[in-house]
């Protein structure tokens, strides 16, 4: 039976091979795992429906149980996010600012893996794919531990990777996902002699508990508080557009928008803008301007400005300029996506430079912030700190670099061989 310290072991011990397999049989792994997410999709949507079965008995939120879900279009996206993953350049070896130095030394930096990648999360069981899928690729080891509500699926999902593994000849303890207790989750974390990163996905209760209990470095995808800024020199019908599919096309995913800042400019439309989201089955919640200004909605409070509905709810704050929203988003928000709608170019970029957040948008919804559309193929998470990777995660941003220093026999001091030393000694 493996214990935890077991399953850390075989990962950091075939680490090494991993991090030197050839592009060809990374590729290979993948392609064989669409196949069988493709020929096993039935056991995977009758174990994802157990799964799901279950959370609704357990009365788990509805925002976790629709994050849980995992429908035959969902495996088909998967399908696909594996081909495109396996036709991107492998990161392996890439070399980077390379640099001759006045001696001749020619100096470059070289991608390398991490080495062995821990990752954590809630609901979702295609992490497990897409987590799997970038680790291999970018030549690390993983560990991935689902949720407990995702149990029955993630299992499935485990046992077709090893499969797949298995099938080109590579250990099939280079991806393991494993399902152990919270306390000997606890016991993973303190194992920084095996493990060389900690990426937890989840709400914020999840990151807090995995950053103080860890031992090993914590790179946190942490909550989505997004905003969409109507500014004064905005079309509002584009401005609308563009904060309905911020709300309305996945609300429950962390790059949904939270709160809607609109210019006062467009005080005499707010009924317009409200009602376009109360159309689409959205709460409306708004700050004592907007109550002023629009009766039949509910009071935003200081709370709900922090708040990561993950749900058809929308908080609305009217602000008098650019700065004003700037200000609310840094206070307010969490420093993940955030949207500017304006036709004026100083203005936009004025938010481009000031709003601290992993990505920023400039007329675009942010659906965008998306690790497919930014020609990642897909992304293993949404990082929101600033070390050492930032915004949607891909092959990239699970490795590291080395220096490789070339020369033809280039010293920086004096001569340390003596003619003395050079001298042949005479024989005894």
């Amino acid at each position: 039976m493996n214990t935890i310290k077991n399953i850390a072991q075989a990962a950091k011990n075939c680490a090494s091979s991993i991090a030197n397999t050839s592009t060809e049989q990374k590729n290979a792994v993948l392609l064989k795992m669409a196949q069988l997410l493709d020929t096993h999709r039935g056991d995977i949507v009758a174990a994802n429906q157990a799964d799901v079965s279950a959370a609704k008995k357990n009365n788990l939120p509805s925002n976790l149980v629709a994050r849980l879900e995992w429908s035959e279009a969902k495996i088909n996206s998967r399908i696909a996010a594996l081909h495109k993953i396996a036709n991107l350049p492998d990161p392996v070896g890439q070399v980077f600012q390379p640099i001759t130095s006045s001696n001749g030394l020619k100096a470059c930096r070289m991608r390398v893996p991490l080495g062995v990648i821990l990752m954590i999360y809630e609901a979702r069981p295609h992490v497990t794919v897409n987590a799997g899928s970038f680790c291999l690729k970018s030549g690390n080891a993983a560990i991935l531990r689902g949720g407990s509500e995702a149990k029955t699926c993630n299992q499935k999902l485990g046992e077709l990777w090893q499969t797949a593994l298995a099938d080109v000849g590579l250990p099939t303890e280079t991806i393991q996902v494993v399902s152990g207790s919270h306390e000997e989750i606890n016991e993973l974390l303190q194992l920084d002699n095996f493990v060389d990163l900690v990426i937890p996905r989840g709400g914020p209760k999840l990151i807090e508990t995995v950053s103080k209990k860890s031992r090993i470095p914590v790179l946190k995808h942490y909550n989505g508080i997004c905003h969409v800024y109507i500014d004064e020199a905005a079309d509002l019908h584009q401005g609308l557009e563009i904060a309905l599919d911020s709300k309305c096309l996945m609300p429950s995913v962390c790059n949904a928008m939270e709160t809607l800042l609109i210019h006062s400019s467009f005080a005499s439309q707010l009924h317009t803008v409200i009602k376009a989201f109360q159309d689409n089955g959205v709460v409306v919640k708004g700050c004592e301007r907007i109550l002023n200004a629009v009766s039949g909605i509910e009071a935003a409070t200081e709370q709900d400005w922090t708040t990561e509905y993950l749900d058809l709810k929308v908080s609305i704050r009217m602000v008098d300029s650019v700065d004003e929203a700037i200000t609310h988003i840094n206070q307010f928000g969490s420093h993940h996506t955030d949207v500017i709608v304006s036709d004026s170019q100083s203005r936009a970029e004025q938010f481009v430079n000031l709003v601290d957040s992993a990505v920023v948008l400039v007329n675009a919804s942010t659906m965008f912030c998306d690790g497919d559309t930014l020609g990642m193929g897909a992304e293993i998470g949404i990082a929101t700190g600033k070390f050492h990777a930032r915004g949607p995660m891909g092959l990239q941003e699970l490795t590291s670099y080395k220096f490789v220093v070339r020369g033809s026999g280039q010293t920086m001091g004096g001569d340390f061989l003596t003619s003395a030393a050079t001298t042949a000694p005479d024989k005894v």
